[in-house]
């Protein structure tokens, strides 16, 4: 009975220091995932593929700020993006190319083609793609652009792939508008992101190629 009781007292003051103290104990977990290294100088911004209207204007923001003197974007395995309507083209070439052209028309845009001719479907996807880019052109230092949830898993897929390349790999974090590391928990795209995450990062260390089951960025 003493045991019972205790083991009921310590979930409940448990439970209250949850209760108290979640805002901080959350904040930290999401940032186990988000890294921020990048500094000014690279060769080029890469604007990996997903949520492109957030990634696209924090990349222009960091060319403008002499990070990198172009932008870099994958070569995303395709979509039916226009509906059946001529003329309607919401891919993210598309998408991308009109902000910079609305924002900073001056801003070098290039497409890292795909190797496959299929166009990436994961991170690993772009990596490789990226790794085959940086050999034909010189390119030896590169800022990722992503979402902050997965900084960490993109650049630890980039090193991975880029091991013994020479080539430097750093990443920058873009504010999505929906949520943050400070109130993930408030949304369900913040809960569907953070809480997958951890699940998706042990996938990766366990290989460096696409795997079947997982197409998401």
């Amino acid at each position: 009975m003493k045991k019972l009781l205790a083991c009921l007292i310590a979930i409940f003051l448990l439970t209250v220091v949850l209760a108290v103290n979640y805002r901080p104990l959350f904040t930290s977990y999401a940032g186990l995932f988000s890294v921020h290294n990048a500094s000014p100088g690279a060769d080029a911004l890469v604007v990996l593929g997903g949520r492109i209207t957030s990634r696209i204007p924090y990349a222009l923001s960091l060319y403008k700020r002499g990070y990198a003197p172009k932008i870099l974007l994958t070569d995303v395995r395709p979509d039916n993006y226009n509906l059946g309507v001529p003329g309607l083209d919401f891919s993210e070439r598309a998408i991308a190319t009109a902000v910079r052209d609305h924002f900073h028309p001056e801003a070098a845009l290039e497409i890292v083609p795909s190797r496959s001719g299929q166009g990436a479907a994961s991170t690993f996807d772009e990596a490789w793609d990226l790794l085959h880019y940086c050999r034909r052109t010189g390119c030896g230092r590169l800022i990722l652009i992503t979402d902050d949830f997965h900084t960490r898993r993109a650049l630890y897929a980039f090193c991975k792939v880029f091991e013994d390349s020479g080539v430097r790999i750093e990443v920058m974090g873009a504010p999505n508008g929906v949520f943050s590391e400070h109130d993930w928990w408030k949304s369900d795209a913040g809960l569907k992101a953070y809480l997958l995450e951890p699940m998706l990062f042990l996938v990766y260390l366990l290989t460096d190629a696409n795997v079947a089951f997982l197409e998401n960025k």
